[in-house]
């Protein structure tokens, strides 16, 4: 798709080179000498209207081939440097927009994925929660005489209990989908700090962060995200004699992050990305929401939640802000 050099002097160029053939013509004819040089002047002719033709046709045809790639799923074009400036602006747009569409498409597929796990275990949780209630509950309607006063409370208890962890369940699941939008304001992080070690005071915590930094953030949902890594933190390292868990704050290029890190037993690399899944998790107490509800979090602040690369032990999470 490249022009050898400035499509606006090229075509001048062509159409200058046409004008010239006819001046040429004009002149052959006053001077008699068109009529013995006819044929040589329309192979020149037939060239120079061909050249200009196919220089005129190349931006329509450009535009033709970016629809139709777009059309055909294909986000794989590009389009270089001209050395003209408004084809250059017009194709600076179109590679934008490509790589739009292939994020738009990626982000599509991703969700999708994101969504239909999430639909197979709201309804494995759900079948395993409800299927013993209908069961105990269908029981007692049929054989009321044999239950005793003592064994119908049990029953009516293990139904509340199931009743109890399904609605528990449903609530984990309102809060991945109806998180508020962040009020981001300038938040000191020394304050934030101070306020993280009362509220999750441990030996094994050790912060650091550079002298009167600030982030822009929801102080509120931030804080919420930071216990959520500290206390995953703290889980990983729990029995460990030398425990230690890391929160920085700092900037790299210019962008403020904080990353929590533990010695603990790290995690697998197969399960880098499943982490972040919503209700997964290996804890068997636990909601396995943490996480994924973290990231959502950060990327509703513009911003997101990492499981850096591994190196031996431990793990490191990054909060992008």
């Amino acid at each position: 798709m490249s022009l050898p050099f400035n499509y606006r002097l090229r075509f001048l160029l062509m159409a200058l080179l046409f004008m010239a053939l006819g001046g040429v013509a004009v002149w052959g004819l006053l001077q008699e000498w068109l009529p013995t040089h006819t044929e040589l002047v329309s192979v020149v002719a037939i060239l120079l209207a061909l050249m200009l033709l196919r220089l005129v046709n190349r931006l329509p045809n450009q535009v033709i081939h970016f629809v139709k790639s777009l059309l055909s799923h294909n986000y794989t074009m590009h389009f270089p440097k001209t050395g003209d400036s408004k084809l250059d602006e017009m194709y600076n747009g179109m590679n934008r927009i490509t790589a739009q569409f292939r994020d738009n498409m990626a982000d599509l597929e991703y969700k999708q994925l994101y969504y239909d796990r999430l639909l197979r275990i709201m309804t494995h949780e759900l079948r395993n929660s409800i299927t013993p209630v209908i069961s105990l509950s269908s029981d007692m309607l049929k054989r009321p005489e044999n239950y005793t006063p003592d064994e119908m409370q049990e029953s009516l208890e293990v139904i509340h209990d199931q009743c109890t962890s399904v609605n528990a369940f449903l609530d984990s699941y309102r809060q991945l989908t109806h998180l508020p939008a962040p009020e981001k304001k300038e938040v000191e992080v020394e304050k934030l700090f101070t306020q993280l070690q009362k509220l999750l005071a441990h030996p094994s915590l050790h912060f650091t962060w550079g002298n009167g930094m600030k982030v822009t953030a929801d102080a509120d949902q931030l804080t919420l995200v930071l216990t959520n890594l500290i206390k995953n933190a703290r889980e990983a390292t729990a029995g460990l004699p030398d425990a230690c868990i890391h929160i920085v704050a700092s900037e790299a290029d210019g962008s403020p992050y904080i990353a929590v890190s533990d010695n603990g037993p790290g995690i697998p690399e197969e399960m880098t990305e499943e982490v972040f899944l919503p209700f997964y998790t290996t804890k068997q107490s636990g909601t396995g929401i943490g996480l994924c509800l973290s990231r959502q979090i950060m990327r509703l602040h513009g911003g997101d939640l990492k499981l850096m690369p591994q190196h031996g032990h431990g793990a490191t999470f990054m909060v992008m802000l």
